[in-house]
């Protein structure tokens, strides 16, 4: 599996190698593993750390591998070179087994709560541990991210 992960994310840095969209942004990738393990559906957020300029995230898929977009930009937009704080969170929907909302005119649905899978202060963007530093050259920008 790790070989198909580093291979695609290889694939993917040739294609975007000194490639720069239009806005000045650049490809950035990575992975996020939980506990050794591959992390699948964790959202990543890479927030400025000055404040200042745009925001830019990517979901994990199965292989726990993410690319970032910016909101502005198209899928694998990336993100401006930079310093940014990196927030990640996962939440799982759970339910009880038994528990259901009555609604009006209609069949009761399950009562689930998503809860929070990851250590608070990596899903909080001011509390993060987590820092990445983008540049102008695709190869640097593969990140590679460890969550206890």
């Amino acid at each position: 599996m790790r070989t198909i992960t580093l291979f695609t994310l290889s694939i993917a840095l040739l294609l975007q190698a000194g490639c720069g969209n239009r806005d000045g942004n650049v490809f950035v990738t990575g992975e996020v593993r939980h506990n050794g393990e591959l992390l699948p559906g964790a959202v990543v957020v890479f927030s400025p750390v000055d404040d200042s300029g745009e925001s830019a995230s990517g979901t994990t898929d199965e292989a726990g591998t993410f690319v970032l977009s910016t909101t502005t930009g198209n899928f694998g937009s990336g993100a401006k070179p930079g310093e940014y704080r990196v927030a990640i969170s996962k939440r799982d929907v759970i339910w009880d087994g038994r528990s259901y909302i009555e609604i009006a005119g209609s069949e009761p649905v399950r009562a689930e709560r998503a809860v929070e899978v990851l250590p608070r202060e990596f899903g909080n963007p001011l509390q993060t541990p987590l820092r990445a530093t983008v540049t102008n050259r695709a190869s640097d920008n593969v990140f590679h991210f460890e969550i206890p």
